[in-house]
């Protein structure tokens, strides 16, 4: 029986939307859905954007990325976002998905500034 690599198994938005469903039971976050995305707001601040592919783009701010640019870019996961402040990972398995909920948490904190 033949085992594919990670490499070869096509990127699917399903973890990405596994993530949204977590993100709607999180007391802080509201929802709202575009025509483009799914978008989630702390305190009134647009903070998640989830263009339905196997992407989702997180403001963490300059700052934070600036401090923890190193290990930012250890992770092929993550680059940088659509505007500055922005990151974008890609989640195309559990692991990932975690990540990302890890970087939510560190987003609320910081956006909560």
């Amino acid at each position: 029986m033949a085992v594919l690599s990670r490499t070869h198994v096509p990127p699917s938005a399903d973890h990405v939307a596994d993530v949204a469903v977590e993100l709607t039971r999180w007391p802080d976050l509201v929802v709202s859905h575009t025509r483009t995305a799914v978008r989630f707001r702390a305190r009134g601040r647009e903070i998640i954007r989830m263009p339905g592919d196997h992407t989702a783009e997180l403001l963490l701010t300059a700052p934070l990325i600036d401090r923890w640019a190193r290990v930012l870019a250890d992770s092929y996961r993550v680059t940088p976002g659509h505007k500055a402040g922005w990151i974008r990972v890609e989640i195309e398995d559990r692991a990932d998905a975690e990540l990302f909920l890890s970087l939510v948490s560190v987003a609320l904190k910081v956006n909560d500034r």
